[in-house]
């Protein structure tokens, strides 16, 4: 019997958001609250009235948490104390979060953010974004998780705030581990949080590591390694929330490894700790265990556990939970020759099968709508927010003109005969300096990005820099080589021009990097030198405009143009990127996420755009693509590859192009 294992992230969202654990009792509240009745209004009401909200929170006191807080951020706000409008806003979004309103959560998370921003906490600014990724994660919304996690994670790194980095490092994976079912990143982000444990000495992040990288374990069926870290976390979860999972689990191990006895020992050493402790949920799962196992040992008392497990389950609305035990009885009444009972039971289970694909539907809904509506609050505060700005410029503006003009005439005024001559040759010599440092300007902005022209004027070099997740883009023509043998040179050269003139043109308009053509090859990368958000779904967008200039051109231009037929192939992963030399500067990027993009054009087809598996599954929600198997690839092996046909989300894509048409026109 092999169960199917999932990473428990949910404990991971409690222990972020909460800093009391629920099996510990406080006597802070009332005296909290006595010192706050007899307190003045100042910078200490402020933190008492903070501390006071987290420990009702802890309580899930949510309501009355949310009133302190609020409280809080008032006078807070009184006193112009910055760090403190911070931390009350971020307590009145987590308290909205465990109430359910995500909108609320978005805007004190967002409004938290910004006084953090202006006093430069590093470490709130770090909290804050890792939070809004918790947010986005529990609406559905993986890329943007991963986004936020990544920045919390940089931030954390900058400033060497070990848990910052950890809890950052365990939520990566523990997306990964829920969703994308990405088992080297999981492992790989696990790893990397793997030291912290020590240093921090923090039951939940021990806990999310420890448990989280055994289930990774169970799941590759490597039972003996999963029960080895189950057995560590032990004493880290002794006595705590996490220790009837932590039990259950190593119950399940060693089930799969034949241990029946053994299995059973902690699975009622597990069960009397979550009935001691009043962990409803824990109960029913350690009861469907409990009766999985008896279920071929002996039906009647496999039955008995399966029925007490309905019954809280029922209570408690458990419907993921429900389907097992469902499907439980059912094979029980089965195994006895009850096959009325077992029939009556497994048209339960497929009856509440249903009713969880109904609620997942619905919960993709919901989050696309979370989604929807988070993106007409950034478009009105970036509406006000320019509306501000303008107001200012037009001020500044003013005032620089009065100032300029009384400058000027009384300048004028004074030394107009005596200096004429001299302000005449003066401006045309600034002229033509001005001008040719504009030349040199524009030259080198042709050949480099922005920031790295900037980079190399200032320092006279480029440091190379890694980027963890750009998408690179390989175009070719189909049969060029055939083509050139009978083109003249000027006709050939006229026509690459022509094209990759184009190409140039679109990938500007997405905001993607161009790096360089050979030959007939152009390559552009998303995601650098910054990234601009949603960089896999830019290059995405540039690749489907490109195959739609390719035909249209076919049309236009029969008389005087070559036509060729054009491979695209794409890929998203780490890259380094710099620039190379001292004469003739060439930016450049290197990295296996490069050579696996060009393997993904050579290995695609004319007039399609074939795409890696790490670029499908970040974009696989917003358009339709068709699985091509495994393809033996050049130095590579066996690979993945999916060909993107057309866009499934039309209102993602709608909502993209508009924001990347308010950048350029910004």
């Amino acid at each position: 019997m092999t169960k199917n294992l999932k990473v428990s992230f949910a404990a991971v969202i409690a222990f972020l958001f909460m800093s009391v654990s629920v099996l510990s009792q406080s006597s802070k509240i009332d005296s909290l609250k006595g010192i706050i009745e007899t307190g003045a209004k100042d910078t200490v009401m402020v933190s008492n009235l903070m501390a006071l909200s987290q420990e009702l929170l802890g309580y899930g006191l949510l309501s009355e948490s949310l009133v302190y807080s609020k409280k809080a951020n008032d006078i807070a706000t009184e006193l112009g104390y910055q760090k403190g409008q911070a931390l009350a806003l971020k307590y009145m979004g987590i308290a909205q979060f465990q109430l359910g309103n995500f909108t609320e959560v978005f805007e004190n998370l967002t409004e938290s953010l910004e006084h953090f921003e202006a006093i430069q906490d590093s470490t709130g600014i770090s909290s804050i974004l890792n939070n809004l990724g918790t947010t986005y994660y529990t609406q559905g919304s993986n890329s943007r998780a991963i986004d936020y996690y990544l920045r919390s994670l940089r931030i954390a790194e900058k400033i060497d705030n070990p848990l910052r980095i950890a809890t950052a490092l365990v939520n990566i994976a523990g997306v990964y581990a829920d969703n994308m079912q990405d088992y080297d990143k999981t492992m790989s982000y696990y790893d990397q949080a793997m030291p912290y444990l020590k240093i921090l000495n923090n039951t939940g992040i021990s806990k999310s590591v420890l448990l989280g990288t055994g289930q990774q374990y169970f799941k590759k069926g490597e039972y003996q390694k999963a029960l080895d870290k189950f057995e560590e976390a032990l004493p880290v979860t002794e006595n705590s929330f996490y220790y009837v999972e932590n039990l259950t689990l190593i119950g399940q191990t060693l089930l799969e490894l034949d241990q029946i006895d053994k299995a059973l020992e902690y699975l009622n050493k597990a069960h009397d700790f979550a009935i001691e402790n009043k962990q409803q949920m824990e109960i029913v799962k350690v009861l469907i265990e409990k009766g999985d196992i008896y279920r071929k040992l002996d039906t009647e008392k496999a039955i008995d556990f399966y029925e007490e497990a309905e019954a809280i389950a029922m209570e408690l609305n458990l419907n993921y939970e429900l389907a097992d035990i469902y499907h439980g009885i059912s094979e029980a009444y089965v195994n006895r020759g009850d096959f009325k009972n077992g029939y009556q039971y497994q048209t339960k289970f497929l009856s509440q099968k249903d009713s969880l694909f109904n609620l997942e539907t619905d919960d993709k809904i919901r989050g696309l709508q979370f989604d929807f509506e988070l993106l007409k609050k950034e478009d009105e505060i970036g509406l006000l927010e320019k509306e501000s700005e303008i107001q200012e410029l037009t001020k500044k503006r003013q005032k620089n003109v009065i100032w300029v003009t009384g400058i000027f005439l009384f300048l004028v005024a004074l030394l107009a005969l005596s200096l004429f001559r001299r302000y005449k040759f003066t401006k045309e010599t600034n002229a033509i300096i001005e001008k040719e440092k504009d030349r040199s300007e524009n030259l080198l902005l042709n050949i480099l990005p922005e920031e790295t022209a900037q980079e190399l004027k200032e320092f006279g070099k480029v440091q190379a820099k890694r980027f963890d997740s750009v998408t690179v883009l390989f175009t070719d023509f189909v049969g060029f080589t055939s083509y050139a043998k009978n083109l003249e040179p000027e006709e050939l050269v006229s026509s690459v021009d022509y094209y990759f003139s184009k190409f140039d043109e679109i990938v500007d308009k997405y905001g993607v990097e161009k790096i360089k053509t050979i030959g007939d090859a152009y390559m552009c990368a998303s995601g650098l030198p910054e990234a601009q958000g949603y960089d896999v779904f830019r290059a995405v967008q540039a690749a489907f405009e490109i195959l739609s200039f390719m035909e249209e051109s076919k049309k236009t231009h029969a008389d005087h143009m070559a036509h060729f037929d054009i491979r695209i192939g794409i890929n998203t992963g780490p890259i380094v990127a710099g620039v190379v030399g001292t004469k003739k500067f060439a930016y450049d990027i290197w990295g296996d996420s490069v050579n696996v993009a060009s393997r993904m054009e050579s290995t695609s087809d004319a007039g399609k755009i074939n795409v890696s598996e790490s670029t499908y599954e970040l974009i696989k929600d917003v358009y339709h693509c068709e699985y091509r198997g495994e393809i033996n690839v050049k130095n590579k092996g066996m690979m993945k590859m999916y060909f993107v046909n057309r866009i499934k989300d039309h209102g993602f894509v709608r909502q993209l192009e508009m924001d990347i048409k308010g950048q350029v026109e910004t």
